[in-house]
């Protein structure tokens, strides 16, 4: 191989390596950043391991979240907003029921058309506690926030979804 084969294999690997510790730098920020906006600033400090996934739709977003966390540091979230105990939920088929009380219910697409991150396994929990938060603007644009925790494993799921143009 010659010197100039050598040197253009070495700029293009030195190149290659400083593009994945970008790309990892990112990734790794983007979850602090998207906890702060959506969940909760300052992130709480037993809060570790954030996972985000974000699902476009032509108005709106919707965030999905994982994320380990004390149940201490999980108050501070629940009193950040009105959040309100659900009596149970369900996940089937990319959509995520709550049961408000015996007589509602209220359903959240979460992954219709899209497949769900390998670590989005909410069915799997036995037993979480379930919370809810919504609300309406004025000009009827909702906001709906469901925070599913694990008191076993210290871990939470959250699911944010804005409807129309925020």
């Amino acid at each position: 191989m010659s010197h100039k084969t050598k040197r253009i294999l070495r700029n293009c690997c030195i190149s290659l390596a400083v593009i994945a510790i970008c790309v990892v730098t990112l990734k790794a920020t983007r979850g602090s950043r998207v906890f702060k906006k959506y969940v909760c600033n300052p992130i709480p400090k037993s809060v570790k391991d954030i996972k985000v996934h974000r699902l476009w739709e032509l108005s709106g977003h919707r965030y999905v979240m994982h994320f380990k966390i004390s149940k201490a540091d999980l108050e501070i979230i629940l009193n950040s907003r009105r959040f309100k105990e659900m009596m149970d939920f369900t996940y089937r088929n990319g959509i995520l029921h709550v049961t408000v009380d015996a007589a509602h219910g209220e359903s959240l697409p979460v992954f219709l058309r899209q497949r769900a991150p390998e670590w989005f396994r909410p069915d799997n929990w036995d037993n979480p506690k379930v919370y809810r938060f919504k609300e309406r603007d004025i000009e009827y644009r909702e906001q709906m926030q469901i925070l599913i925790y694990n008191d076993k494993l210290g871990e939470a799921y959250f699911v944010e979804r804005k409807e129309g143009y925020w």
